[in-house]
């Protein structure tokens, strides 16, 4: 709960909505105490609707439950969703993604340009713009923002999404112009991750409590307790606004439980239907077994996904090879079954690997501890590899630890994760994030040289605005990924979220860039 709530009369409090609806979440809770006004922003439709629609009403307490804690503060570091549903309401961006319609459009820049024969994007940014520390927000600090995650010692997990930029210039303070080689289609769509900062606050931010320029300012986080937000009187679009009481919100819980929930006319139930978040295997190729081609492969033959998606998602996943989903311009049918469940093909494949009947090898899974559906999938890949004569062991640790080996010490062989991205440009999808791009930032080690043609294609797909040649290249991106298989992806799933009927405004992210300044309570 938050430390500044005021419950209203006629209000559910935390522990009777979730007995309610018979959810119980452990993790943090993001309070945000909101007073005064606002109204909406280039606001998408929810569908269904939460309720009919109707005047935003002001004041009151959001507190919205979710499965674990954060474990940082940092803008740029953090990778975890829930940091992510908690800093999008803390900070602006200069993009966001449209949560009903997936597409780019500018939020803090007004407009965005390629000049210059297509070798600079102009940023126009609107005046009046106050960080929650008073200070004015100006060109300069998204320079300084740009400039400081794209320096290798900020350590930032976004510093690929910015790789395409050559220099950031600040021609006023309300515009500046970012120097490129040639059209980046990354870049527009990157920006949404992308926190604006104070530059008076330089880069040790994980230290410091964060000032951002969103519609919400940081007030504290207790671990394992709550983080509290409270509304930004100066925000510089005055017409946002979030306004509910108590927890009247329970976001991104168990799949499982929608069947049961939606039958509760008494609680209202959002779900996003599968097309962002994917679930996927990281392997490591630096090392035995998964430097072999084999191994890959019979890992993309071993998860039941069908199976899972059925008795562990209530039906509310897609089977898939790729990124993306049918509803995706990049979407390439031939994918579809490329892999599918087989324990014979994974038997076949062991022995060509040198594994005949699991002899000599060795490998495990990791996964975190508050993610059931992490290791349902690991349980069941186990189960597979268990029958063809190994059975893999599942190492599950807390959050931080899974984090941190991921990211930094690289102490894996095989990590179940659901990234996003599969809705987004796919520019942005095979730069960014852990699996795909072949980088550093990679954390299975993959290279350019493991897959040939692949940052050819990659490099035509994300320089030209034809679609139909990005549509070509992005279709050779996938049958190569197949291939070569350096991590599969098995499905994507859908999110939920209940909430009680009278939260109005509430329209679900497939990304988890969550904002609730729309969201008012009608009581």
């Amino acid at each position: 709960m938050g430390t500044r709530s005021r419950k209203a009369e006629g209000t559910i409090s935390r522990r009777r909505f979730l007995a309610k609806t018979g959810l119980a979440l452990a993790g943090t809770a993001a309070a945000m105490a909101t007073e005064g006004g606002g109204a909406h922003l280039g606001r998408a439709e929810a569908a269904p609707p939460a309720a009919p629609p109707g005047e935003p009403k002001r004041g009151g307490t959001l507190t919205v439950s979710q499965s674990v804690d954060i474990n940082t503060l940092h803008p740029w570091n953090g990778t975890l969703n829930v940091w992510k549903v908690t800093k999008t309401n803390i900070y602006d961006q200069l993009s966001y993604q449209d949560p009903a319609t997936f597409q780019v459009r500018p939020k803090l820049a007004k407009s965005f340009v390629w000049t210059d024969n297509n070798t600079s994007l102009v940023v126009t940014l609107p005046s009046g713009v106050v960080f929650h520390n008073g200070e004015k927000l100006t060109a300069e600090d998204v320079k300084f923002t740009l400039d400081s995650i794209r320096d290798p010692k900020t350590g930032s997990w976004l510093r690929g999404f910015l790789g395409p930029i050559k220099d950031v210039q600040v021609l006023d303070d309300t515009h500046l112009k970012i120097k490129t080689e040639t059209i980046e289609n990354q870049l527009i769509p990157a920006f949404t991750y992308v926190d604006i900062v104070p530059r008076g606050m330089g880069t040790d931010l994980v230290k410091q409590n964060p000032v951002g320029s969103g519609p919400y300012k940081f007030v504290e986080w207790v671990p394992n307790d709550h983080v509290t937000l409270e509304r930004h009187p100066r925000y510089w679009n005055e017409a946002r606004a979030g306004h509910v009481d108590a927890v009247d919100l329970v976001y991104d819980f168990s799949l499982q439980e929608v069947p049961r929930l939606r039958a509760d006319k008494s609680v209202s139930v959002a779900v996003v239907p599968p097309a962002d978040q994917m679930f996927v295997v990281y392997l490591n190729l630096r090392k035995p077994p998964f430097n072999k081609l084999e191994m890959r492969q019979a890992m993309g033959w071993a998860l039941d996904r069908e199976g899972f998606i059925k008795n562990f998602l209530a039906g509310l996943g897609r089977a898939d090879n790729t990124p993306f989903t049918p509803q995706h311009w990049a979407y390439d049918p031939k994918t579809q079954g490329a892999y599918a469940y087989s324990p014979d093909m994974v038997a076949k494949l062991l022995e060509k690997a040198g594994y005949p009947g699991g002899r000599g090898l060795a490998f495990s899974f990791l996964v975190p501890s508050g993610y059931p559906e992490f290791k349902q999938i690991a349980t069941l890949l186990q189960a597979t590899f268990a029958s063809v004569g190994y059975r893999p062991a599942i190492e599950e640790v807390d959050i931080a630890q899974w984090a941190a080996r991921l990211n930094r010490t690289r102490d894996f062989f095989a990590v179940v994760d659901y990234p996003p991205r599969g809705s987004t440009d796919p520019a942005l999808t095979y730069s960014a994030g852990l699996l795909f791009p072949p980088n550093p930032a990679n954390v299975g080690g993959l290279t350019p040289e493991m897959i040939p043609g692949y940052v050819d294609e990659l490099r035509k797909g994300a320089t030209t605005l034809d679609r139909g040649a990005r549509k070509a290249a992005y279709f050779k991106v996938q049958e190569l990924w197949l291939e070569h298989l350096p991590g599969p992806i098995y499905c994507h799933r859908s999110t939920a979220h209940a909430h009680l009927p009278s939260v109005r405004g509430f329209v679900p992210h497939p990304a988890f860039q969550q904002s609730f300044a729309d969201v008012w309570l009608a009581k």
